[in-house]
């Protein structure tokens, strides 16, 4: 058996560590693995905790990490490699383990959101819970409504709840509204009244804007610099909403986005009532919003037309519509646009797709 690295004359070049390192940061793993192989100087060079520290955060795992926070890189990637591909293969076959967030019997929930592993819910008696997720020890805390006035009976039933890092929102049957800051405690920082029911709510995520939708008006509350809220904008529109979203990352006054049975709007304060899409007998099935785009689904009569439900994409800096993907007999239940990776959607319909 003949030697083959000492035929090779690269092999027997000395060079200074960190030159070699520099050298072997354009490797990948494969590579690496394979540099590990050659001899012991190399092993020493691939296994290197830099490498393995750039390899790590490049794949996008533990990036908040420094690289004394582990002594094997290496097997750090492995790991986080077989995780997500146990999570993977779990997601595929639907298999995981279901954790239940128990409250007392008798009560029925109605509403429920989350954000960051917190979880909001709201219930007919009235009461609005939050569960950390991240610690199950965590006793769920309900959070104080606005007392009614006296004699006014049972405490009306929650109708939504919306979370974000900062804040929690509740809409009640009764039209009424509350907001909870997650920093301050169980009892509102805000509080306001609608003359009839709430169709819908929508909390900006990662902002402090507030919108609800009752009858044929959305009104947006937020606070100024000081901390005193304010409404930077009222709407009268012509049909009941289904779906309400404000724009993330907006500066200025909020932004938001309604759908109203047919009717798409983009909702501004210098230009309250601009209508983003309208096509008559095509009612929206579902809505979300990004920075700079919105999605929705809308419902064609495809027998009659030979066209099939789709998502439309709507740039909200030009007002056009940018593409229609879908093309589905089904009715698209809900999109998800905010949280896709760029230039994507995940949508779901009725097709079971």
């Amino acid at each position: 058996f003949q030697n083959e690295i000492n035929e090779v004359p690269f092999f027997d070049v000395q060079l200074p560590y960190e030159l070699a390192l520099k050298i072997f940061r354009y490797l990948g793993k494969a590579e690496l693995g394979r540099c590990a192989q050659v001899s012991r100087t190399w092993k020493i060079l691939a296994e290197d905790e830099v490498l393995w520290y750039r390899l790590c955060q490049e794949e996008g795992y533990l990036l908040d990490m420094s690289i004394s926070d582990h002594s094997c890189w290496k097997l750090a990637l492995k790991n986080c490699r077989a995780r997500e591909h146990m999570l993977k293969t779990n997601w595929k076959n639907r298999v995981g383990a279901v954790s239940q967030l128990r409250y007392e019997p008798g009560r029925v929930l109605c509403d429920v959101h989350c954000c960051d592993g917190v979880v909001m819910a709201g219930y007919t008696s009235g009461e609005v819970r939050l569960w950390d997720t991240r610690s199950w020890d965590y006793a769920a805390p309900v959070l104080a409504a606005v007392p009614g006035p006296a004699g006014a009976g049972a405490p009306p039933h929650v109708s939504f709840v919306r979370i974000n890092s900062s804040l929690a929102v509740a809409a009640y049957e009764d039209g009424t509204v509350s907001v909870w800051s997650l920093l301050l405690g169980q009892e509102p920082i805000h509080h306001f009244q609608h003359n009839q029911r709430i169709q819908a709510l929508a909390l900006a995520p990662g902002g402090s804007a507030v919108a609800t939708a009752s009858g044929f008006q959305v009104k947006v509350e937020s606070p100024d610099d000081k901390g005193f809220w304010q409404t930077p904008g009222t709407f009268e529109i012509q049909k009941l909403v289904n779906f309400l979203n404000l724009v993330p990352d907006v500066t200025g006054s909020p932004v938001a986005v309604a759908a109203a049975e047919d009717i798409v709007y983009l909702l501004k304060a210098e230009d309250p009532g601009k209508i983003l899409h309208s096509v008559y007998g095509q009612p929206v099935t579902c809505l979300d919003v990004a920075a700079h785009e919105a999605a929705f689904g809308i419902k064609t009569f495809g027998w009659l037309l030979n066209e099939p439900n789709q998502i439309l994409l709507y740039n909200l800096e030009t007002n056009q519509c940018v593409t229609k993907v879908g093309n589905s007999i089904g009715d698209f239940s809900c999109v998800n646009l905010h949280s896709s990776p760029p230039n994507m959607l995940v949508a779901g319909n009725k097709d079971r797709r």
